[in-house]
């Protein structure tokens, strides 16, 4: 609990009214469950996964657990409720492990000995292949895990660091790498769901439309697909859809609209050149929308690129989707 709330309150002072605690925000609180005293485990029950990943990453620096690490060890651990820090030297050896309940027999591929308890330890909750360096993944010491508001099998919902407005949210795919967020096979079943979903909430308690967008281009420091998803005022699409096709013109490449009904993932092989992909909202609302595609792989093989040349999407600005709402919202 005391992590966590060092976590949120970084560069905040002890004495701040500004500082969140657990005494005012139950998210933040954590109980303890030890079934029993001759027994060398027991149970941290958190309020919710993001904030049990935000404590697990931060004492043991990993997202699959770990034993506590030495530099967590070397210092005390402000407890809230009275101001006060308390020595946590001796939690040295102690390892946090995600838990899963249920007995487990001993034939089951994941070591099922008496060191379990009996208990069914989820090892690898979260690929390997998960950078430290990257903003996005979960292990990384710069993500911003107070930002996440959902975390699922595959992806995970965060809201941004520069917003377009208070509603919008991207949805992260949990493994690093890949050809891109919407034409990954492997989370296509997950991202439509919870796409779905999105505009449900954004139709029913926002009265809003949904954009939505990804631009897959891989960037100097590497990347990390994630889709922006932004609530807008209804009827909007009509607008962002003009000056979204008006603008690629201007940059130099071409959107087309898809008439299928298929996925990206079937609609081309290779997206390894990265492309720019958008939903507009239709006026009716709903799960109503237009689909655009830029494809830089297309571009490259049958030469009708307008940008000179240009490969690997170069000619998509970092910030198209979001200049393309500014300029709607600035002429509204």
């Amino acid at each position: 609990q005391g992590t966590m709330e060092a976590e949120l309150n970084i560069g905040v002072p002890l004495d701040s009214p500004d500082r969140i605690t657990a005494k005012d925000e139950p998210a933040l609180r954590v109980s303890v469950r030890h079934p029993n005293a001759d027994t060398n485990y027991g149970f941290l029950e958190f309020c919710s996964h993001p904030a049990a990943l935000t404590t697990l990453v931060a004492l043991t620096g990993d997202q699959d657990g770990g034993p506590i690490g030495e530099e967590k060890l070397a210092v005390s651990c402000l407890i809230a409720e009275d101001m006060t820090k308390k020595d946590i030297s001796h939690l040295r050896g102690v390892t946090f492990f995600w838990a899963r309940g249920g007995q487990q027999s001993k034939s089951d591929g994941n070591h099922g000995d008496s060191n379990n308890h009996g208990l069914r330890f989820n090892k690898r909750h979260f690929p390997a292949d998960s950078r430290t360096d990257c903003w996005f993944c979960l292990a990384s010491p710069t993500c911003e895990k107070h930002l996440i508001v959902a975390v699922y099998d595959e992806i995970y919902i965060t809201m941004p660091k520069g917003a377009v407005n208070e509603h919008h949210v991207l949805i992260v795919p949990v493994e690093h790498g890949g050809d891109g967020a919407m034409v990954d096979r492997k989370i296509a079943p997950e991202m439509e769901s919870i796409k779905s979903k999105l505009r449900v909430h954004a139709r029913t308690a926002l009265q809003k439309d949904l954009f939505v967008f990804e631009r897959c281009i891989q960037t100097r420091g590497g990347y990390h697909p994630h889709v922006q998803v932004i609530p807008v005022e209804t009827g909007s699409g009509a607008a962002i859809q003009s000056k979204m096709l008006e603008m690629a013109q201007r940059n130099g490449f071409q959107l087309k609209e898809i008439t299928s009904d298929l996925g990206l993932n079937a609609l081309e092989d290779d997206w390894s050149e990265g492309y720019f992909y958008a939903e507009i909202p239709l006026p009716g609302g709903g799960d109503q929308f237009r689909r655009f595609i830029y494809s830089a792989s297309a571009v490259a093989g049958d030469g009708n690129n307008t940008n000179g040349g240009n490969r690997r999407g170069r000619g998509v600005p970092l910030q198209f989707g979001r200049e393309v709402l500014a300029e709607v919202l600035e002429n509204a």
